[in-house]
């Protein structure tokens, strides 16, 4: 009989290709994670519509997202189903612009995900910020460098295709999640002279779903091109090892 823990999955998704004007943020799960949900969204509406804040760990949620410097200019709560989707619209508080700088998308999701263990530390197995995957990569670096690891959580799939227009090409990868994952991908992307134009992050539960569009020299990735982005990244994701932090 599965147990609570196992009964639920964590999923946040930062969509930067919806809409215009704003980066959406939409974070999902059901059961005793709701609360959480609700106590985001009824801060986000109490700055728009004056709806007052009660609890503590709202006022908590409210200083956090207030120092990531972020505007939400439209929030919404669906409840159906006996899970809770809450929908986000954000923009720079500085700039009134979407949010489309990696380290700031990272920041916002690893907000999201720590803030979701510190107040639901039950939900702590649900919810990926790269410590299990460091926890595997630590045990992988303590056993004998000739016996087989660990196979991650998730199996690494990437797939590189040009769109229709010719303009752009488009990334898609999914991996097991861990802190940092799109700051690295956008680093080891650079290092290729490959530009980065837009991003999607699709977290649920240990898998990640990274979705890029990418550019070399103004236009979209020729054919020997998307096989040096794909072995670039195969190399990073699928083999190097995962750094792992001195506090896990």
């Amino acid at each position: 009989m599965p147990t609570k823990a196992s009964a639920f999955v964590s999923k946040v998704l930062i969509d930067n290709l919806s809409d215009p004007l704003a980066t959406i943020l939409i974070i999902e799960f059901a059961g005793f994670l709701g609360e959480l949900v609700d106590t985001v969204c009824k801060y986000f509406c109490a700055k728009h519509t004056h709806t007052p804040v009660f609890t503590p760990f709202r006022v908590f949620q409210m200083g956090a997202l207030r120092n990531l410097g972020l505007d939400i200019t439209r929030a919404s709560l669906d409840t159906d189903g006996g899970g809770s989707q809450n929908c986000f619209y954000v923009t720079d508080s500085k700039t009134s612009e979407k949010i489309t700088a990696s380290e700031r998308l990272e920041e916002i999701r690893n907000t999201v995900l720590s803030n979701m263990i510190q107040f639901h530390p039950e939900a702590e197995e649900l919810i990926a910020t790269g410590h299990k995957v460091s926890q595997i990569s630590r045990s992988n670096k303590e056993r004998d460098p000739l016996a087989p690891r660990k196979d991650p959580p998730i199996p690494t799939s990437i797939k590189v295709f040009a769109e229709s227009s010719g303009h752009r090409s488009r990334l898609d990868i999914v991996t097991t999640d861990r802190a940092g994952l799109l700051v690295d991908i956008v680093t080891t992307l650079k290092d290729i002279s490959v530009n980065v134009i837009s991003a999607e992050i699709d977290t649920v539960g240990m898998m990640a779903h990274d979705i890029l569009f990418l550019t070399y020299q103004g236009r979209a990735l020729s054919p020997p091109m998307e096989e040096l982005v794909r072995n670039a990244l195969y190399y990073y994701l699928a083999f190097s090892e995962v750094e792992t932090d001195e506090s896990y």
